[in-house]
């Protein structure tokens, strides 16, 4: 079996639709993104995830983490934070995205994931 690992820009994956995400994952590829995604952007993927279930394909594994470390800030860094945010349209952070079968599960810390194969 071929895995692939894929980065893909924030920028780049807001043009792209869900389903071509979606159709790499079916492929083997594990997708980075540097950007944690908003809940809105993680509750599309995995809605058009489970419309595309079947025997052949048992889903995805998905997981972001914040690099922010807002729980260190002080309320001028956390206020910085949010207008940089609103300016350049992501949060920092980073979001995995792979296939079930070969991600068998994401453990997030407070300051990184581990996928266990």
């Amino acid at each position: 079996m071929n895995l692939k690992i894929k980065f893909i820009p924030y920028e780049k994956m807001k043009m792209d639709s869900f389903s071509d995400i979606l159709r790499d994952v079916k492929e083997n590829t594990i997708i980075l993104i540097d950007a944690k995604l908003k809940p809105e952007e993680e509750s599309e993927i995995i809605e058009k995830t489970m419309e595309s279930v079947s025997e052949k394909f048992s889903g995805i594994e998905l997981s972001s983490i914040d690099f922010a470390g807002e729980e260190e800030m002080n309320n001028f860094e956390r206020f910085k934070n949010i207008i940089i945010e609103r300016i350049i349209g992501k949060k920092r952070g980073m979001t995995i995205i792979g296939p079930a079968k070969i991600i068998h599960k994401i453990k997030k810390n407070p300051k990184e994931l581990l996928l266990y194969m």
